[in-house]
């Protein structure tokens, strides 16, 4: 089960439900609608066919919606424009009916700027310096070449701009994304401050809205801020193609490793973006160099990998999902691949959930199962790395949604129940009949009591996926359980090797028969008789008193002994 999660951004190259179907196949696990291209109807159409794609292949994904943010973009141009350095320009208001050259869509620019600062244009493509300022009009110099193109945007790197975090675009797609198709994520741009994740919430709680919020880092402002925005956000993306415009490029790897820690310290999940595997935009296959990228920013401790161009207008969409999802599989795989995150364990989920991912890795588990209203254990366990999956149950698709995009969850959906006993029940039977479990294997399951209560974790429990056939008293308490076929004593053939004998009332001229069993179990009863006394001494696990054991084993019949409680299981079970 690969862990690291896919974010794949929807565009012109992925229309259709057929194309996104075989995306979803491929790895993706959340899509991503990035509103500063396109209108909201087409957006809609896009989540409602990822839905229906989804739907198809039987598998839930999350939707994220990355908003505008506050943003100055240029305004249309008759045609592209070839800028020479040394070139003057004049900068417009939008409004403008004389000739200027190039026209913005904030007019408040004029008042913010002044004589002397550099501003970037297409992130930082062509670089230009303010020669002078006045009323809705500037004049600026190109110190480098390159060519202008309608909407692109216009960076102040060393400042930013004194904007809204939300604009109007944001906020209409907001309401009607979260209200009419249940969107759960909102990835907000160039969060600079607390202040901007609070004026969101606000805006979200006025209009009776939820949702998840990652906060991008994109500048300098936001970085100097990172560990107040990391306590009130949900989520972090380290958004690496800003955040090298507005910062010397040098410092992105530094920068990225940081978010990512941080992140990690305080159980958010962290999303790295931009230009993972670019190349595919027009290639089939990847550089080196992006590959590698991949693989560290997975061995940083991201959560989510994301794809941008690559899937929005690429040539290859599927073809990078597959890439991105074999790559994942193989950091993770690696041997050098240890990212155990370590935070602050003062409260009892955080406790709880570390000892079961601890108690899951030392017992070699098959999984750990999180029954789970809003997602939160999962969430919490998911953070302490476990080296198993973590199966998440609940009966909210909201709540499965968001755990999309976690690393090492997988959610599934689960019926209503009401006490604890009926909570593990039905996990471990809802995860046998969705095919993730079988008899036999040994899960360790968290939850919170009283059950339905989001944010109590506080139970573990170790189950073995397997009913007793036989109980009777065990014999050699400090053995281990074994497992193996049975063969009834006395022999008829040459028995197989490492058997476990089944003595129907003991008879000493059997002894040279036990000699190569692994287990007894027998109808005598008591740890006084005399094949308890011989498995005693011979070290051999045993199970006495037993009654039946004709009617419910056939020879050759593989069985796994329990000395220590007295049991025995039909299969091979871990107990």
């Amino acid at each position: 089960m690969r862990r690291t999660k896919i974010v794949a951004t929807l565009g012109p190259a992925t229309d259709g439900v057929e194309s996104l179907s075989e995306m979803i196949r491929a790895g993706v696990d959340v899509v991503r609608l990035n509103l500063s291209h396109g209108l909201w109807d087409v957006h809609q159409k896009r989540i409602q066919m990822a839905r229906q794609a989804a739907a198809r292949v039987g598998q839930e994904i999350g939707v994220m919606l990355d908003t505008r943010g506050p943003e100055v973009r240029l305004g249309s141009l008759a045609r592209p424009l070839r800028l020479m350095p040394g070139d003057r320009i004049q900068i417009d208001q939008e409004s403008s009916q004389n000739d200027a050259t190039l026209t913005v869509s904030w007019n408040g620019l004029f008042d913010v700027v002044k004589p002397g600062e550099f501003l970037w244009i297409d992130d930082g493509r062509i670089i230009v310096e303010v020669e002078s300022v006045e009323a809705y009009r500037m004049t600026v110099v190109a110190r480098n070449g390159g060519t202008v193109q309608s909407h692109k945007k216009l960076s102040r790197p060393k400042a930013g701009w004194p904007l809204d975090p939300l604009t109007e675009v944001d906020e209409e797609c907001l309401i009607r994304g979260i209200r009419e198709e249940g969107i759960d994520f909102v990835a907000l741009s160039f969060v600079r401050t607390v202040d901007d994740m609070f004026s969101v919430r606000r805006f979200l709680e006025q209009h009776d809205l939820e949702t998840f919020l990652i906060a991008k880092i994109e500048n300098r402002i936001g970085m100097d801020n990172l560990e107040e925005i990391l306590r009130v956000s949900d989520g972090v993306m380290v958004a690496r193609g800003d955040l090298g415009v507005e910062l010397p490029e040098e410092e992105v790897p530094e920068l990225q490793k940081a978010i990512i820690g941080a992140a990690n310290v305080l159980g958010r999940p962290v999303v790295t973006a931009t230009q993972m595997l670019e190349s595919m935009v027009e290639h089939d296959r990847p550089t080196r160099a992006e590959v590698t990228d991949v693989a560290n920013a997975i061995w940083d401790g991201s959560d989510a990998v994301m794809l941008s161009a690559e899937t929005a207008v690429g040539s290859y969409p599927v073809e990078t999902v597959e890439m991105m999802a074999r790559i994942a599989v193989r950091a993770e795989q690696s041997t050098i691949y240890s990212h155990k995150p370590e935070f602050h364990r003062d409260r009892i989920a955080d406790v709880v959930s570390h000892a079961a991912a601890q108690i899951a890795e030392e017992l070699h588990a098959r999984a750990i199962l999180t029954p789970t209203e809003s997602g939160y254990t999962a969430r919490m366990v998911s953070r302490s790395r476990p080296t198993v999956p973590i199966l998440a149950l609940s009966t909210h698709l909201k709540s499965l949604r968001q755990l999309t995009l976690f690393w090492g969850v997988l959610g599934i959906r689960m019926e209503p129940i009401e006490e604890t006993d009926d909570m593990v029940k039905e996990a471990i039977a809802t995860t046998i009949r969705s095919g993730y479990l079988d008899q036999g294997d040994l899960v360790v399951v968290t939850a919170g009591t009283p059950y339905a209560t989001p944010g109590t974790t506080n139970l573990v429990r170790v189950e073995t996926i397997a009913e007793p056939i036989l109980h009777g008293q065990g014999v050699g308490g400090q053995l281990r359980a074994v497992t193996g076929p049975i063969v009834y004593l006395p022999l008829r053939n040459e028995p197989p090797d490492n058997f476990v004998a089944v003595v129907d009332g003991y008879r000493r001229e059997w002894v040279p028969m036990l000699e190569n069993a692994i287990a007894i179990i027998a109808t005598d009863a008591g740890l006084s008789s005399d094949v308890a006394i011989y498995a005693t001494g011979g070290h051999i696990p045993a199970v006495v008193g037993l009654q039946g054991i004709v009617r419910a084993l056939p020879e050759g019949q593989y069985v796994t002994v329990d000395p220590v409680r007295g049991l025995v299981y039909r299969g091979r079970v871990k107990v």
